[in-house]
C-alpha cells in the first residue's frame, strides 16, 4: 500500500517563511502562500446555484407522443407499449419507441428501474441545486427516488451521485437511503451508456463497477476498464460512498471497508505514478473537469485525512501543470484527448475563469460547475501566480508523456514556448493513439473576446486538428516547421519491422530499437496508403469543397486552420496575421496553396457538416503537393511594431534552404528567434529527425529521467517542485 507523505513546503533562501500541507488542512499554513481571492471567488460563484437550478431536467428521459386526435406533442414517463392517455382529449392510445434515453422498464412495484443512456450525467447536478435551494422540491425528489436514477452508477453518473450524497442523504429519508445503498451494492454492469446506441453493448473483457479490477491502473485494464476520466470518477466515488455508507453496506459487492483498503491503493498508485511518469490523459480541455471533479469529491467529503491529503495533491498537480500552458484560459501546445477553443467556452475554460478570473471572454452568463461551485478547494498562491500571470517571461517547458496507461515512460516528447502574450507547443509522435482526439501542436494568442488559435496538419483524423502519420512536426521558441509526405519504406526498414513484430515482447528490445520498432510498426499500419494529389482550383466550388472533405483522409495537403477574420497581408512570401498583441508569420512549403474562407462555402455546401461549423470559425489555409507544409513564426507585437516590421524582421532574421526538400525531404532553416532548425522528415517513422543548432534533439533522453523540465515546474523520480521564482513548494513522494 501507497502513503503520502505530508506535503512539506520548503521555501528558496531568501523567503522568510516556512508551513507545511498538513493532511487534514484546507490551505498552506503560510497564510502568505494561501488563496488571495477568495471574495472574487465568491462573488463569481454567487448566482451559479440559481443559475444551475433554472436549468431544464428530466426532460429527455421522457417518451415522447403526439395526441392521435390533436396531433399536439404528448410527454410521459411511458414504456414502450404502454397505454396512455392524450391530456388533451382523454384519448387512450400506445406509446412508441421511447428514445435512446427513455424509460427501458419497470420493477414489481411499477417504478421505472432503467433509462437508457445516462441522463444523470447532464440532469444530476440542476436537480442537485434545486434540492440544495428547496429540499422538498419534489419533482427533483421524485425523479431522483426511482430505481432507474439511483442504479446509474457508471462514471459521469456516480461523480455526481458522490458529490450528492453527503449533501442530501440525510434529506432524502432512509426509504431513498436503503435505496441507494442497494443500488451502489449490486452496480456492475457490462454496457457502456455514455457511448451511445451503436457502442452501448459491445462485449467487454471485465463488467464495469465502482471498485474495479485489482493490479490495474485506477482498477481499469487497458482493454475496455474506462479511460482516465472514467476511472478517476469512478474510484473517488467509491471512496466517498465507503467513507459515508452503513458499515453493513456493500459497494459493488465489496464491504466499505474492503473498498476503501482497494481503492485508497489504486489512488496512491496512480498518484505515486504521476511523479514518475506524468498522466496519460495530459491536458485535456475536453476531461480534465470530470477528473478535476471527482479529485474535488475527495478533497471536500473525505474523513481520512490522509485521502484529503491525496485529493489535495491532486489537485494541485493538475492545476498546475495545466496552467503553465494556459494562454487566454486556453491550453495551447498538445493535448491527448482534446480539441482547439471553440465560440462557446469549455468547460476547462469555466473553471479556470472561476478561480483565477483571467480571460478577455465574457463569462458572466457561464455556469460554473456545480462541484466548484460547492468545493472548499483553494488552489495555492504559486498555482494562483501561474493562471495570473505573475512569472517572467519568456519561459520553456519539456515534459516527457506516457503511454496513455502509464506503463512506460516518455513515450511521447513535448516542448512549449511560453511568450507573455502567446503560447506554442509541440509533441512529437511514436505512435498513432486514438487521432481524433490528439492536438499534436497548437498556438493560442491571447485576444480581446477569447482566445485566438492556430492548429492543423493533415487530415487524416475525423476531427480537423487531430493527428496524421503523415505529417511531422519541429518546434523551438516560437518557431514550428510541419511537413506532409507519403511514406517510403525501404527494405533495411520492413527488415527491422519484421523482426521487431517477431519477438514474444518488443519491451525486450533497447529502448531506441523500441521506439524505432513502433514508429515503423504505426506508420506502416496508419499511413500506407499513397496519398492523392489535390489540385487546387483558380475558383473555390461546391464540388471541390465536397471532394476536398469526402477524400481528406487520404489527401497530399496540409491544412492550418487560423482564427477567423484576423487581419492579414502577404509579404515576401509570408502570410502575416495580426492576433491582437501576438504576429504571426505563415510560409507555405511544397505546392501551391490557398486561404479560404466562410465566405468561400457557396450557400448549401457541406450545411451542417462538421466542416461548415469549423470553416464558421476558423479561417483556412490549405496548401497542397506530395510534399506541403509550412513554417510558422510568432512573436510579440511589441518587439516589431507593426506587419511591416515583423514582415521586415523575417526577411533579415530568417534563412529557409528547401533545395534538398523534394530529393530527401529535408530543410534547413535559420529562425526570427536566430536558431539553426535542420529539419529531416523521415518517411518510415513518425517523428522527424530534428536539429536544433547543430545538436540532435535527444528524443530517449528528453528530461533527463524526468517528467516535466522547466523554470518554474520539475516532476520527476517521486516528487514535484513548483516555484514563482521567489518561493518554491516541494511535494515529496509516496513511500511504499
Amino acid at each position: 500500500m501507497y502513503q503520502f507523505n505530508a506535503f512539506i513546503l520548503f521555501l528558496v533562501a531568501f523567503a522568510p517563511a516556512v508551513g507545511s500541507y498538513g493532511q487534514d488542512q484546507n490551505a498552506v499554513t503560510d497564510t502568505t502562500l494561501a488563496y488571495s481571492d477568495e471574495l472574487g471567488f465568491q462573488r463569481r460563484v454567487a448566482p451559479m446555484l440559481a443559475r444551475w437550478a433554472a436549468v431544464p431536467y428530466a426532460a429527455k428521459t421522457r417518451s415522447a407522443s403526439q395526441c392521435p386526435d390533436t396531433g399536439l406533442p404528448v410527454t410521459t414517463w411511458a414504456l414502450e407499449g404502454e397505454t396512455i392517455f392524450s391530456p388533451y382529449t382523454g384519448r387512450a392510445y400506445r406509446q412508441g419507441p421511447v428514445g435512446y434515453f427513455g424509460p427501458k422498464a419497470r420493477d414489481e412495484r411499477g417504478r421505472i428501474s432503467q433509462f437508457g443512456g445516462d441522463p444523470l450525467k447532464q440532469d444530476l447536478p440542476p436537480a442537485m441545486a434545486r434540492l440544495l435551494l428547496n429540499a422538498n422540491d419534489t419533482l427533483a425528489r421524485a425523479y431522483l427516488s426511482t430505481p432507474g436514477s439511483t442504479r446509474q452508477q457508471y462514471h459521469f453518473a456516480a461523480k455526481n451521485w458522490a458529490r450528492f450524497y453527503p449533501l442530501l442523504a440525510g434529506k432524502m429519508g432512509p426509504g431513498w437511503r436503503r435505496l441507494f445503498h442497494e443500488s451502489v451494492a449490486e452496480y456492475r454492469e457490462a454496457r457502456r451508456p455514455s457511448d451511445g446506441p451503436e457502442r452501448e453493448h459491445l462485449s467487454m473483457s471485465h463488467p464495469h463497477d465502482l471498485v474495479g479490477q485489482a493490479g490495474h491502473l485506477l482498477g481499469g485494464n487497458s482493454v475496455d476498464g474506462g479511460t482516465e476520466n472514467h476511472k478517476t470518477m469512478w474510484r473517488t466515488s467509491a471512496l466517498i460512498y465507503a467513507q459515508h455508507f452503513p458499515d453493513s453496506s456493500l459497494i459493488s459487492g465489496y464491504t466499505p471497508s474492503e473498498t476503501k483498503s482497494l481503492v485508497k491503493q489504486m489512488i496512491g498508485d496512480y498518484l505515486r505514478r504521476l511523479l514518475v511518469t506524468g498522466n496519460g490523459e495530459y491536458d485535456s480541455q475536453i476531461y480534465y473537469p470530470h477528473t478535476l471533479e471527482a479529485f474535488l469529491n475527495l478533497y471536500d467529503h473525505s474523513t481520512d485525512p490522509e485521502l484529503k491529503a491525496y485529493a489535495r495533491f491532486a489537485l494541485d498537480y493538475f492545476f498546475a501543470t495545466y496552467g503553465l500552458k494556459v494562454v487566454d484560459g486556453a491550453v495551447a501546445g498538445g493535448q491527448k484527448r482534446g480539441f482547439i477553443p471553440h465560440a462557446e467556452p469549455s468547460e476547462m475554460e469555466t473553471m479556470v475563469w472561476a478561480f483565477f478570473d483571467r480571460t478577455s471572454r465574457d463569462m458572466s452568463e457561464e455556469r460554473i460547475p456545480l462541484h466548484q461551485v460547492l468545493t472548499t478547494y483553494r488552489p495555492n498562491k504559486l498555482i494562483e501566480d501561474i493562471y495570473r500571470e505573475r512569472l517572467t517571461y519568456p519561459y520553456s517547458l519539456r515534459v516527457s508523456r506516457p503511454f496513455y496507461h502509464m506503463d512506460r515512460a516518455n513515450a511521447f516528447q513535448e516542448s512549449f514556448y511560453r511568450s507573455r502574450n502567446f503560447g506554442l507547443g509541440n509533441v512529437y509522435m511514436s505512435i498513432v493513439d486514438n487521432p481524433n482526439q490528439q492536438v499534436v501542436w497548437s498556438l493560442i494568442a491571447k485576444g480581446t473576446d477569447g482566445p485566438l488559435a492556430f492548429a492543423g496538419g493533415q487530415q487524416y483524423a475525423r476531427t480537423f486538428t487531430g493527428h496524421s502519420p503523415y505529417t511531422q512536426t519541429a518546434h523551438d521558441q516560437g518557431t514550428l516547421i510541419l511537413l506532409t509526405a507519403d511514406s517510403r519504406v525501404g527494405r533495411e526498414e520492413v527488415g527491422e519491422f519484421r523482426v521487431a513484430n517477431e519477438r514474444a515482447n518488443p519491451w525486450h528490445l533497447p529502448d531506441t530499437a523500441q521506439v524505432h520498432a513502433y514508429e515503423l510498426a504505426n506508420r506502416r499500419k496508419y499511413a500506407s496508403t499513397p496519398l492523392t494529389q489535390v489540385h487546387l482550383p483558380d475558383r473555390i466550388d461546391a464540388g471541390f469543397l465536397q471532394d476536398l472533405v469526402a477524400g481528406k483522409k487520404y489527401s497530399a495537403a496540409s491544412w492550418l486552420w487560423l482564427p477567423r477574420g484576423l487581419p492579414r497581408t502577404w509579404r515576401g512570401g509570408w502570410l502575416i496575421v495580426e492576433a491582437n498583441e501576438t504576429l504571426v508569420g505563415i510560409r507555405p512549403l511544397g505546392g501551391e496553396h490557398r486561404l479560404l474562407t466562410a465566405t468561400d462555402l457557396p450557400a448549401g455546401t457541406l450545411a451542417g457538416s462538421a466542416f461548415e461549423k469549423q470553416l464558421n470559425e476558423y479561417d483556412l489555409l490549405l496548401v497542397a503537393g506530395k510534399v506541403s507544409g509550412y513554417l510558422l513564426e510568432a512573436a510579440e507585437r511589441t518587439d516589431h511594431g507593426d506587419p511591416a516590421g515583423f514582415a521586415t524582421a523575417l526577411a533579415g532574421a530568417s534563412r529557409l534552404d528547401t533545395t534538398r526538400l523534394y530529393e530527401d525531404l529535408s530543410l534547413s532553416y535559420r529562425s526570427l528567434y536566430g536558431t539553426a532548425i535542420d529539419f529531416q522528415y523521415r518517411p518510415h517513422r513518425l517523428k522527424a529527425a530534428v536539429g536544433i543548432d547543430r545538436q540532435p534533439l535527444d528524443f530517449e533522453d528528453w528530461t533527463q529521467g524526468g517528467v516535466y523540465r522547466s523554470r518554474y515546474l520539475t516532476v520527476g523520480e517521486g516528487a514535484m517542485e513548483l516555484t514563482n521564482g521567489e518561493r518554491v513548494l516541494r511535494y515529496d513522494g509516496i513511500d511504499q
